[in-house]
């Protein structure tokens, strides 16, 4: 388990089962705790330095220094190449290093990006939740799924979104998944699908595209989810205005 501290500090473990277990075992242990903090922190430096452009001149000067290279031997050393002699692997070797050196600092960039492309949408999901949370007109409701536990639901007519939470739900079955419908008095649209993984507490999820006379809707569909539902809902919310 404490090999995995840096996998899960950016986001990187995939099996939800190992997953729960290192999770379990990070409420146990103040040591890997402590460095999940660190690289998390350091995650997001580095998601930052990235968004930095690069200082002034930069190109110009390295253009500048490709042109002084010498990338052919001089003519004193083709004169003495033409004498038997095993020629030095170390220029080569030095172009090889080089290369290589190139090919990491482009793929750091890449990954450094990423993080912080992974940051901004993680800071602007966030916002979102929030923007519904503290909505003047905020209303939470929590109801029971006919497959068992319940749903909590905190919805702003203001906001046009509406935030889902599910507690204790079964796993679907195989091949399966829970997909949240807005059910309009003229229209039914998908809202998205549950995400997989701990069903004693799913994840957040936001909604957006809520009008008023809506109702929230939870049905099992075929796995990646339908256009339009295809069983009976377990849940149908009323969200009242």
């Amino acid at each position: 388990m404490h090999v995995l501290t840096g996998a899960y500090a950016v986001d990187a473990i995939d099996d939800q089962a190992e997953l729960r277990r290192f999770e379990r075992h990070l409420r146990r242990c103040q040591q890997c705790a402590g460095e999940v903090r660190g690289m998390t922190e350091t995650a997001a430096r580095f998601g930052f330095a990235a968004s930095q452009p690069a200082p002034p001149g930069l190109r110009d000067r390295v253009l500048e220094s490709v042109a002084k290279t010498r990338q052919l031997p001089s003519a004193a050393n083709r004169h003495r190449a033409r004498r038997p002699a095993r020629p030095s692997q170390m220029p080569r070797l030095g172009w090889v290093v080089a290369a290589v050196s190139l090919v990491l600092i482009f793929v750091l960039q890449i990954a450094l990006l990423r993080a912080h492309d992974q940051l901004n949408q993680v800071r602007s999901r966030q916002a979102a939740l929030t923007a519904v949370l503290a909505a003047p007109d905020a209303r939470a409701v929590t109801a029971p799924t006919s497959a068992g536990g319940q749903a909590t639901v905190v919805y702003s007519l203001r906001r046009h979104s509406l935030i889902v939470t599910l507690a204790q739900l079964p796993s679907p079955p195989a091949g399966k998944v829970y997909e949240l419908w807005l059910l309009g008095p003229h229209q039914v649209r998908p809202a998205g699908l549950l995400p997989a993984g701990n069903r004693s507490r799913s994840a957040p999820v936001l909604v957006p595209g809520l009008i008023s006379g809506d109702q929230l809707g939870l049905t099992v569909e075929p796995a990646g989810g339908t256009s339009r539902p295809t069983t009976t809902p377990i849940l149908v919310l009323p969200l009242r205005g």
